[in-house]
């Protein structure tokens, strides 16, 4: 051998030490179990991190199998296992658990078994090895959790919550998001556009969807929102660009349903206004009242002191014949202001009703039907000239309304107000009432009249025919008195008022009470469609069928609800009578030409008499306005039922 080779032969033998000595140092230093098994699976030796592992020191393997050191392997894998070596095949990415014997806390694994070149002796080696994966298990547990817990949030949270992109698809939508825009199913979502088919006003979305890209976030924006059961639904909104996705236009929407809450907040305005109203004028009356009293005591004194002069002595009588019309003004400032000594005592509505029938006849005019329509009722306390009063006024302006003559009818009757009639109107509270109603057939009023008939001095009279002080005083009676009202009144259809005053508890004055159905006697799961054009009294039916397990469709006036239709197949319409563009009974009268098994109930401001259109209808129900929750209700339900009824 010459020394070229041998030179060769001592580098090869250098560059094998060095390999063996890496390998060597990599097993024994590495952080990962290293084990030679011998073909029946049994240790041959093991690493010091293997031996950590398992709590032994390293001597405790040799001889032992697999199965002895890490019992919590199946036998399937076992077996899969000795074929892996028969096959001289690897077996990878086993996962399994060891309990720490020191901390007790349990260790994740991955095993990988993979075949060994044979050694001098034949006998084939498998190496085994064991990768701690424990800090990555618990973080992805804990990611897992943690998405889990962010996914219920989501689900569950009273705010709507999705995603839209540029084009206006959404997705992602949560169960109040459904629940907001009044979708059955996430396929019915999806195929909303954002862009088209959610905002009532198109400037609306353009605006908001423009602010918060440019912006990237945008809080407490207000919008109007068109329900997919036709109804409409405010929202107050939350948008947010979402990070990376500032090329896709992506923005998350958070939607809370504030509906109810405007609603509510019109109202209390309103009721604040005659507040503030009513104070001004108490404070003004109360000081005019004395300084009337002083003028009108002069005068007395004026003129009895110039009795023998005729002139002087006859303009003192004037002096105090207009200081008698200011206390009279004063006086129903008072009542407005609910400023006046009541007298009550237990008195039945029906008596005082009875005992001004005759008056009214004298004074209402030969060219107008009275009619009188009472029901048994609770007895109320009440001063019983102030309820004469509400009375009297009452009849006076609607046969003002009617110059060339009409019907004025009076009705009487029990009405029980529950929580949720009461939630829509502050300042109602629930019980029993007893109810006090004088419609006509006159010239009826505007949304705009509406709003201020009961402000002292307005009046819609000619000069000189009126104070504007009648209806203001019929407010502050029954305000007074615990009690509360509503209008109904629609331009060329005359108008209703409705008295309501609480009924005293104990035993009824006249007959008996009516029994008010439960609520699961009110439940149901039929679709039923709503047409009427006064948005928040639709918005009140609606929330009051949906949360007794109806589907709704809601619609502003007859042609939407036809359109409403198109797709959908009711069990029952709630038709308004006097509605835009098409009308309750014209809409009657088709749907039943396409639908002949529909059940019909028609609501009006008018008792049933008023509404001749709806005669020719003779399957249909009526249900008279102003209704509460409870009466719609039952109504719906019993006219499925097979129950034709009315309601006031």
């Amino acid at each position: 051998m010459n020394s070229k080779m041998i030179e060769m032969s001592l580098d090869s033998d250098v560059q094998l030490r060095r390999t063996f000595a890496e390998l060597d140092s990599l097993y024994r230093k590495s952080p990962n179990g290293v084990g030679v098994l011998d073909r029946a699976l049994r240790y041959v030796r093991v690493n010091q991190a293997m031996a950590e592992f398992h709590g032994l020191p390293q001597a405790a393997f040799a001889g032992h199998s697999v199965h002895e050191m890490l019992p919590e392997l199946s036998e399937e894998f076992l077996l899969r296992a000795h074929d892996a070596v028969k096959t001289d095949q690897p077996l990878m990415d086993v996962e399994f658990t060891l309990q720490n014997g020191e901390s007790g806390c349990p260790r994740h694994f991955l095993a990988h078994f993979y075949p060994l070149d044979a050694t001098g002796d034949d006998e084939a080696r498998t190496g085994l090895v064991m990768v701690d994966i424990t800090e990555r298990k618990l973080a992805n547990e804990a990611l897992r959790l943690s998405e889990a817990r962010y996914r219920d949030v989501v689900e569950h949270s009273v705010y709507g919550v999705c995603i839209v992109n540029a084009m206006g698809s959404a997705s992602g939508a949560n169960t109040a998001m459904l629940r907001i825009l009044g979708c059955t199913s996430h396929e019915e979502f999806i195929g909303l556009n954002f862009l088209r088919d959610v905002f009532r006003y198109p400037d609306q979305q353009a605006q908001h969807f423009a602010a918060c890209r440019q912006q990237g976030l945008l809080h407490n924006a207000e919008a109007e929102w068109r329900r997919r059961d036709g109804g409409i639904v405010a929202v107050r909104l939350h948008l947010r660009k979402l990070a990376g996705a500032a090329d896709r236009g992506d923005l998350e929407i958070i939607a809370e349903d504030v509906t109810e809450l405007r609603a509510l907040e019109r109202q209390l305005q309103q009721a604040q206004k005659f507040e503030a109203i009513g104070q001004l004028a108490g404070g003004i009356a109360h000081d005019f009242n004395n300084v009337i009293g002083a003028i009108h005591g002069w005068a007395e004194l004026g003129f009895e002191q110039n009795r023998g002069n005729q002139i002087t002595a006859d303009r003192f009588a004037r002096i105090r014949e207009q200081a008698e019309r200011a206390a009279a003004l004063t006086r129903e400032l008072l009542a407005f202001a609910r400023r006046q000594v009541l007298q009550p005592r237990a008195i039945d509505l029906n008596h005082v009703v009875r005992g001004l029938v005759t008056f009214l006849d004298r004074v209402i005019g030969k060219d107008i039907t009275l009619e009188v329509h009472t029901a048994p009722l609770n007895a109320i306390k009440a001063d019983p000239t102030q309820v004469e009063q509400v009375l009297m006024n009452l009849c006076l302006n609607a046969r003002d309304a009617m110059p060339s003559g009409g019907r004025l009818l009076i009705e009487s009757g029990m009405m029980e107000v529950d929580e949720s009639y009461a939630r829509f109107y502050p300042g109602v509270a629930a019980g029993r009432y007893a109810m006090l109603a004088v419609s006509d057939s006159g010239s009826g009023m505007d949304a705009t009249t509406l709003e201020r008939i009961f402000e002292p001095f307005f009046t819609t009279k000619e000069s000189g025919k009126g104070t504007g002080l009648g209806l203001s005083t019929v407010y502050g009676i029954v305000k007074q008195h615990g009690g509360f009202l509503h209008v109904y009144s629609e331009v060329g259809q005359g108008s209703l008022f409705r008295i309501y005053f609480p009924a005293m508890p104990g035993s009824v004055a006249e007959g008996g009470s009516v029994a008010v159905p439960s609520v699961g006697e009110m439940r149901g799961t039929e679709t039923v469609l709503l047409a009427d054009d006064h948005e928040s009294l639709r918005e009140m039916a609606r929330q009051t069928l949906v949360s007794l397990g109806y589907r709704v469709l809601c619609a502003a006036n007859g042609e939407e609800a036809l359109r409403l239709c198109e797709q959908n197949t009711p069990q029952i319409a709630v038709l308004d009578v006097v509605m835009p563009k098409m009308g309750g009974c014209a809409a009657g009268e088709k749907l039943l030409a396409r639908f002949p098994e529909l059940k019909i109930i028609f609501t009006s401001g008018y008792s049933r008499g008023r509404d001749e259109r709806t005669a020719d209808l003779a399957q249909a129900s009526y249900l008279q306005k102003p209704y509460s929750p409870t009466n719609l209700g039952r109504l719906v339900r019993e006219v499925l039922d097979g129950q034709k009824k009315s309601a006031k």
